[in-house]
């Protein structure tokens, strides 16, 4: 890191987005977003996306939604799929449609999942989530897959849902594992299929794993089974397993 810090110094161009990257690996995102802050206020503004994600996670809407609202000033097609997940988490559905809207629009491929998810949990308009899942239903946006296969599920439609699942695995979808084992344990009351897509999840390095193996390990009581995936997911940055960790720590 100290040399990662020496080419910031350095005004090397691609420095404070690697240190910025280090830095939240480690888990400290405070220092990600204030070498983020420095980065984009010296005219990098192609980090000013990266930048409001930063400062979502850390909660400080007022920095994320500017940052977000830069990054789509500066051309960030990116940051539209990213500006509507956070109007999504601040309860501004409108607003957040209007963004996942102008980021299909822009080819965003992530964005069509979100927005029919959007209708379906925050909403509760099946009707409208499945008319827009299986009007994005695209195989080169996998996650099409997964937003429909919860449409299906909401509707106990469980073969189909089934199948959406599998279909998303096979695409690649982000989180596909997790999702289908989510599926599996809730819906199918298939344990063994659960850990299994869990354990692909982990071996796929696919983003909250860790949390999501050690809570189906914890709710199954295998604490120390438990601890040891959380200890290591926590290791590497996972804020939300080190704080599964210290809850089941306290319960001895």
């Amino acid at each position: 890191m100290p040399i990662l810090r020496s080419a910031v110094a350095a005004a090397e161009p691609d420095a404070p987005r690697l240190l910025a990257l280090t830095l939240m690996e480690s888990g400290d995102k405070q220092a990600a977003a204030d070498v983020l802050v420095q980065a984009v206020a010296a005219g990098q503004t192609h980090l000013a996306g990266l930048l409001g994600d930063v400062a979502d996670d850390l909660g400080n809407a007022e920095l994320a939604e500017s940052s977000y609202r830069q990054a789509i000033a500066a051309g960030d097609s990116d940051a539209l799929n990213d500006y509507g997940t956070f109007l999504r988490g601040q309860e501004r559905y409108d607003e957040a449609i209007a963004a996942f809207t102008r980021a299909i629009h822009a080819g965003d491929a992530l964005a069509p999942g979100n927005l029919v998810r959007l209708h379906l949990h925050d909403l509760e308009d099946v009707d409208t989530a499945e008319r827009l899942g299986r009007q994005y239903l695209d195989e080169a946006k996998p996650t099409t897959y997964t937003a429909l296969a919860d449409v299906c599920a909401q509707r106990e439609k469980l073969d189909e849902a089934e199948e959406m699942y599998r279909k998303s695995v096979a695409l690649k979808a982000p989180k596909a594992h997790i999702n289908y084992a989510n599926f599996l344990w809730e819906e199918r009351d298939d344990d063994v299929g659960a850990e299994r897509e869990l354990r692909l999840a982990k071996e796929e390095d696919e983003p909250g794993w860790g949390y999501e193996l050690g809570f189906f390990l914890a709710e199954h009581d295998r604490t120390d089974d438990a601890r040891d995936v959380l200890e290591h997911a926590a290791s590497w940055g996972d804020l939300d397993a080190r704080e599964l960790l210290d809850d089941l720590d306290s319960q001895q």
